[in-house]
């Protein structure tokens, strides 16, 4: 599923963040849905980054897309292991609109699992980094998550 708004929530991945989880978190989590004014409700808030691959809809750029090892993804926590996670877009090089973002899914739910296992307070190892090679370095100018503050990168 692909879209070129500047921030995205992917729902439909809650089973498969619950499946990850193999039900050590209680109560279960729920994927926190709702206005910016709900979901500004937050007791928890952590960013870190996922990958992507982007490809430009604008017929008259020249560019055809992207990967991106550093797409930043807030997660925010919520009273009984409630959750919400954004990603942010980034822009095409060339025309500066916003490319149509195509997630890895396997990294989106890593990220998600690791980080409510970590504020219910179970003991993790390290994580292993993903291997991000092959991908451009972060270009701060083209990214949603740092115009908006968010992106360590």
């Amino acid at each position: 599923m692909s879209s070129n708004h500047p921030e995205q929530t992917f729902p439909r991945l809650h089973n498969a963040v619950i499946g990850n989880l193999n039900n050590i978190l209680k109560p279960r989590p729920y994927f926190k849905r709702g206005s910016r004014e709900i979901l500004s409700n937050f007791t928890k808030k952590y960013s870190t980054f996922v990958m992507a691959s982007f490809t430009c809809e604008n017929s008259q750029c020249s560019k055809a897309g992207w990967r991106s090892g550093k797409v930043t993804i807030l997660i925010r926590g919520y009273e009984n292991n409630g959750y919400h996670a954004t990603i942010f877009n980034q822009r095409c090089e060339r025309c500066k609109k916003f490319g149509s973002l195509e997630l890895d899914e396997s990294a989106y739910i890593d990220r998600v699992c690791y980080r409510l296992k970590k504020w219910a307070g179970i003991s993790l190892e390290m994580r292993s980094s993903r291997d991000w090679k092959g991908t451009p370095p972060h270009k701060k100018h083209l990214c949603e998550g740092c115009r908006k503050g968010f992106c360590e990168g």
